[in-house]
């Protein structure tokens, strides 16, 4: 989910209109929201949840594609939104495991998946998420995504390590706070939160890392295979 963004100085507001002219001009190129994406993201606003921007949900129905995705979990369920991209991205007989402690949220979801005809390729988990992910299997999946509670990110991370198998990939949402994570004088828990993910991602030699300033920043995991580490 995006934060809303403020801009403090004249020079910030050239950049952050320069950005926004680039990402418009992208979007055109790359991104088509149909009728479905159009109402989860009508159902996000008025849940006051926004969603990821339409080019991260096309990164990440690139990402499922890219590593031949057969299972997919998510942590933040939302609206339903970033669900259906990465849904459209598994393989035909894939399934998403979308994660949500919010019952309304879940609800809206569940209407999203209704109308994109993806309800049985769904399977929609109530509870919080570090209460939930003990209880999937270790190795089940080829993604992970991650958008919920940032100050618990570096816990989410621990559990994707677990569950996503060597080739997979883990995609975490808002890395960039709206540039927070750069403020030193920002350190509230979600900042610190991200700040600590970005610091386990480059660290961890089981990872291949990068961080894409696409949408509110994606921070793009590998998880290196057991020939790879051994090299």
């Amino acid at each position: 989910m995006r934060p809303d963004r403020s801009v403090a100085s004249v020079k910030g507001v050239a950049v952050a209109t320069q950005a926004d002219a680039i990402a418009t001009y992208l979007a055109e190129l790359t991104v088509v929201e149909d009728d479905v994406l159009r109402h989860a993201r009508e159902r996000a606003a008025v849940g006051g949840m926004p969603p990821v921007s339409a080019d991260s949900g096309a990164f990440l129905r690139f990402a499922a594609r890219w590593v031949g995705a057969q299972a997919a979990v998510e942590i933040g369920s939302g609206a339903g939104y970033s669900g259906v991209w990465i849904a459209r991205g598994l393989a035909p007989k894939g399934i998403l495991t979308t994660i949500e402690a919010d019952p309304g949220h879940q609800r809206l979801a569940k209407e999203t998946y209704e109308e994109a005809g993806l309800s049985s390729r769904i399977r929609a988990i109530l509870g919080r998420a570090l209460d939930v992910l003990p209880r999937l299997t270790d190795g089940g999946y080829d993604l992970a995504f991650l958008d919920a509670k940032k100050s618990e990110y570096p816990e989410y991370l621990e559990h994707a390590l677990r569950l996503v198998r060597p080739g997979g990939v883990i995609i975490a949402d808002n890395v960039l706070w709206s540039g927070r994570v750069a403020d030193p004088k920002v350190t509230d828990p979600d900042t610190e939160g991200l700040r600590a993910y970005g610091r386990r991602i480059a660290g961890d030699e089981r990872l291949d890392s990068v961080i894409l300033t696409v949408g509110d920043g994606l921070a793009v995991s590998r998880m290196r295979r057991h020939e790879e580490l051994e090299a």
